[in-house]
């Protein structure tokens, strides 16, 4: 058998600890633990993965992959003639901007792989899971519940959806942090200029005259000496400072003791909390109108999201209906997750009997507030960069005028 590690919680809001288990499967697994009345948040494995898993794809590449994928579904083609026809489709270059890095697409044999994959009796979950790069956790939790519920066509919209949206967040993301790289690249360069020219002359003069350079100067020479000293390590320095800012998200993402944290951080916590809402009634909303019952849908709708409170809410949910709960009920408790409206709806729906239809309204409910969401987000970042722009430009004006106030002053 396989090992696999478990991520558990024994109470909510308590730390997580880790255990080595061997199973058959992380389905299985998860489903083992549970009965044995464990909180089990997620099942990681340690497998070997292809070459093709590390490479990077094109976000563009991707929606067009499950576009394709969709609209092969949705014409009633199994999963292997759908990635049969997807492989054949995908272009050999990447789009859009990435072209001038690279001409290799990593999506077409990833996709030819798949197919050889599904030929072979391989499910599409099991195969997908080789290829994280291409099928994350909301994807695969997505899929597994297309193919559990026989919805698939749906899984790929929804894939497809959630895609566009990272693609929109992320261009947003970019045209925001143009502006202030720019500006943060033309200042280093002038506290680089300033530090190591006129600002010591101008205090040597002050020196001479009995005068003292203000605070914003004193730090701005403090930083030249460095600077002058050690050139290359200030621009490493630089450069190491804008590629972690690039991969703090996956950071985030695989560190499970801040996940509680970014929940809390004002605006981002929200953006997180609204998508994880909108995402679960996205996905539930397809699972019930495939007519799948309640704990089958809970375990498929744990492995949606790559946030660990979210999950082991869940989980806790799950095991409250398995003692006989209503799902409505079983998930008032995790109203701090989940959202008071999105519980209002769900026990209203749950106790008129309202057909699917209804939840699927309130799924393209929650997509719009996701959407507004990420507009107010963005309203709410370009003052606040501008703000930080600002004080950092007053701290070089005042390290260049300063001086000269203070030598005037002294003559």
């Amino acid at each position: 058998m396989r090992q696999f590690t478990a991520i558990l919680q024994d109470r909510k809001g308590g730390p997580y600890r880790i255990q080595r288990i061997a199973s058959t499967s992380p389905m299985d697994l998860m489903l083992n633990l549970l009965e044995r009345k464990q909180a089990v948040v997620d099942v990681l494995e340690n497998r070997k993965l292809p070459p093709l898993a590390k490479k990077k794809i094109n976000p563009l590449d991707k929606v067009l992959f499950f576009e394709q994928l969709e609209s092969s579904s949705s014409l009633g083609f199994d999963p292997a003639r759908a990635m049969e026809i997807a492989h054949i489709t995908a272009s050999q270059k990447t789009s859009g901007l990435l072209n001038w890095f690279s001409s290799n697409n990593p999506l077409k044999p990833i996709a030819g792989d798949l197919f050889k994959r599904l030929q072979q009796g391989q499910s599409l979950g099991e195969a997908a899971r080789q290829y994280p790069n291409l099928f994350d956790k909301v994807a695969l939790g997505l899929v597994d519940a297309g193919e559990h519920s026989g919805s698939l066509s749906d899984a790929f919209a929804s894939i497809r959806q959630l895609t566009s949206r990272d693609e929109k967040v992320r261009d947003k993301l970019i045209s925001i942090s143009i502006y202030p790289v720019i500006v943060l690249a033309i200042a280093a360069v002038i506290v680089f200029q300033l530090a190591t020219g006129p600002l010591p002359q101008l205090g040597k003069v002050l020196e001479y005259f009995k005068g003292d350079l203000p605070w914003q100067s004193k730090l701005t020479i403090e930083a030249g000496k460095f600077m002058g000293t050690y050139p290359l390590v200030y621009v490493i320095g630089i450069a190491s400072l804008i590629f972690s800012l690039t991969r703090l998200p996956a950071l985030i993402r695989r560190t499970p003791s801040l996940h509680i944290w970014i929940l809390k951080i004002p605006f981002i916590g929200n953006l997180a909390l609204v998508s994880i809402r909108a995402n679960f009634i996205q996905t539930l909303a397809t699972l019930k109108k495939a007519k799948v019952d309640s704990l089958k849908c809970l375990l498929l709708l744990q492995a949606i999201s790559w946030c660990y409170p979210y999950r082991a809410a869940i989980t806790r949910t799950y095991r409250r209906v398995a003692i006989g709960e209503p799902l409505a009920v079983a998930l008032a408790e995790e109203v701090d997750i989940l959202g008071q409206r999105t519980l209002e709806y769900l026990r209203v729906l749950e106790e008129t009997g309202a057909d699917v239809a209804m939840l699927e309204r309130l799924a393209v409910v929650m997509n719009r507030d996701l959407d507004n969401a990420i507009g107010r987000a963005e309203i709410v970042a370009k003052p606040l960069i501008i703000v930080f722009l600002a004080a950092l430009i007053g701290v070089i004006a005042s390290a260049v005028y300063g001086p000269l106030i203070e030598l005037y002053n002294n003559l």
